[in-house]
């Protein structure tokens, strides 16, 4: 029988970027039987999480993945190319140029990382294995600024990448000071022959807003992409922003992709339960559930309001209330059933709500100790850090209560295990307290 294996290229030179990465290459089970056979090919970024655990302990255990998938029958067999990333020059390699680029605090060369995959890993790897090497047998994937990265390649080199998955994509630079965002990508106006993946988590803070990924899927709609068939937009919910969670998930890309993703199980809908006559807009997102906790967005979905007249439904699930009051959303599909979402209409909607952090700390916390709790706090006294902040409504946060340089908020047997949650759904005032202190990561 037949396995897969990985195999690391240490120190991989660019002479375009001027500098060295590993390069870890996985070869599906068939590779060394079936010598005659060549393979589609997925690169993907930040390739030191890819298949072995990353600085902060966590992978995307990809190659386990799909050695499962490939097992069942669900998707056919690749060749997967993990890059790793070039560390504190990350930012740097995954951000393209644009009208954003001289407010950035780095500067961006993901044109020369293009060039780099292009023009030097590309036809490395085509002469070192057996793969396909057309533009609909090479996929492209990242998370975070890989997502970016990934967006911009994909539009810019449809004729290299035809196949395009972001997950958690960090399209908006958060300055973490002002709490602020702003656009970090570029606009296309044009359709490619692409085949895209697009999905974020409703728990990732700041870091990246859902509403922002959701505006991207519907800018790819606007542009043409069918639902389904061409583009396919994951949310969920519960969803934080590591690398634990983008394994639990990335199965998803991997079946749109190179496989099928099955027949859906049930359905849901979910979203904000409050909207406004005017103000903040509010969607709600009638999910397609399958198996293995896959949720992907209905693009065909039939959402109805009870009463009829109290708000309109487009085709993206924004809602466009009539009425104040309450009322109903009800999404229907089939066999697989039904959800029902309650909604207040509100005469106006905020933007922003404020939320207010109080933590308490234990006594050997450092004088000089920085505090994040999701937002970073400022000392107000003797053990006391707080912070108060309009933050955006609907945005959820899970977080760890850390100190900047490496201490990490403990339960009583000292175990990083005291995981922190808040939606804005409102104004908040939220209180904790740390037990202890453990060592963990830096930031």
């Amino acid at each position: 029988m037949s396995c897969a294996r990985i195999i690391t290229f240490q120190s991989f030179y660019s002479t375009v970027m001027n500098n060295v990465r590993d390069i870890h290459i996985y070869l599906p089970p068939s590779y060394d039987r079936d010598t005659q056979t060549r393979y589609p090919v997925l690169y993907v970024h930040d390739g030191q999480n890819v298949f072995h655990s990353g600085f902060n302990g966590q992978s995307w255990r990809l190659d386990h993945v799909c050695n499962r998938l490939i097992s069942e029958g669900r998707m056919e067999e690749i060749i997967i190319v993990a890059i790793g990333n070039a560390g504190l020059l990350r930012n740097e390699e995954y951000a393209h140029g644009g009208p954003f680029a001289e407010r950035l605090p780095y500067p961006c060369r993901g044109e020369a990382y293009e060039r780099f995959l292009i023009r030097e890993l590309k036809p490395f790897v085509d002469r070192s294995f057996r793969t396909k090497r057309e533009s609909r047998d090479t996929g492209l994937m990242g998370s975070s600024r890989g997502g970016l990265v990934t967006y911009h390649l994909g539009f810019n080199r449809p004729d290299v990448f035809g196949k395009v998955a972001m997950l958690s994509p960090y399209f908006y630079q958060y300055h973490e000071s002002s709490l602020s965002h702003e656009p970090i990508f570029n606009q296309y106006e044009e359709k490619g022959p692409l085949k895209l993946w697009i999905d974020t988590g409703g728990m990732e803070g700041m870091t990246v807003l859902a509403d922002h990924v959701r505006e991207m899927a519907a800018r790819l709609l606007r542009l043409g992409y069918r639902y389904g068939e061409e583009l396919a937009f994951g949310y969920f919910p519960e969803a934080v922003h590591n690398e634990e969670a983008w394994a639990d998930r990335v199965h998803g890309p991997l079946l749109f992709l190179f496989g099928h993703l099955g027949e859906p199980e049930g359905v849901e809908l979910t979203g904000s339960r409050v909207a406004g006559m005017e103000g903040k807009p509010t969607y709600v997102h009638p999910l397609l559930r399958y198996a293995g906790g896959l949720t992907i967005v209905d693009g065909e979905a039939e959402l109805v309001m009870d009463p009829e007249d109290s708000a309109h439904i487009d085709e993206h699930g924004l809602i466009v209330p009539r009425s104040i009051g309450d009322c109903c959303v009800r999404y229907e599909k089939g066999r697989l059933g039904s959800a029902l979402h309650p909604l207040t209409v509100l005469p106006h909607l905020r933007e922003k709500a404020n939320v207010a952090i109080r933590v308490r700390v234990p006594t050997d916390t450092p004088e000089d100790a920085r505090i994040h709790a999701g937002i970073p706090l400022v000392k107000k006294g003797v053990g006391i850090y707080e912070a108060e902040a309009e933050l955006p409504l609907n945005a959820g946060f899970s977080f760890h209560i850390t100190e900047e340089s490496g201490l990490m908020e403990a339960d009583h047997e000292g175990k990083v295990s005291v995981q922190r949650h808040f939606v804005v759904n409102g104004d908040l005032k939220l209180q904790y307290e740390v037990i202890q202190w453990t060592r963990g990561q830096a930031f």
